[in-house]
């Protein structure tokens, strides 16, 4: 794991680029071509996060949570359930079902 250290600091340019400081680059092995997505945490704070290459943010967190939501037919019985208690609810204020 890497300790947080402060590398160096940037500029905004009037093209509102920035250039990241060398050492940080080396230290977190980032390469040319890297895709990164930004964060905006506050007003003074944004997160930079790298995506392996030729790999988008869904294809990256694909399948992830599976621990949280199950596979994919628990979810389906779990969207199933749902819907159903949509009707139930529908019936208890006395509106007619869809």
């Amino acid at each position: 794991m890497i300790m947080p250290t402060r590398v160096g600091e940037t500029t905004i340019t009037g093209k509102n680029q920035i250039s990241l400081p060398a050492e940080g680059v080396r230290i977190l092995g980032w390469k040319r071509g890297d895709r990164l997505t930004v964060r905006v945490l506050d007003e003074n704070t944004v997160v930079l996060t790298r995506w392996p290459k030729g790999q988008s943010a869904v294809e990256y967190f694909a399948g992830k949570l599976g621990h949280v939501f199950g596979d994919h037919d628990e979810v389906l019985r779990y969207l199933d359930e749902e819907r159903r208690s949509w009707g139930e609810l529908g019936r208890d204020l006395g509106t007619p079902d869809s």
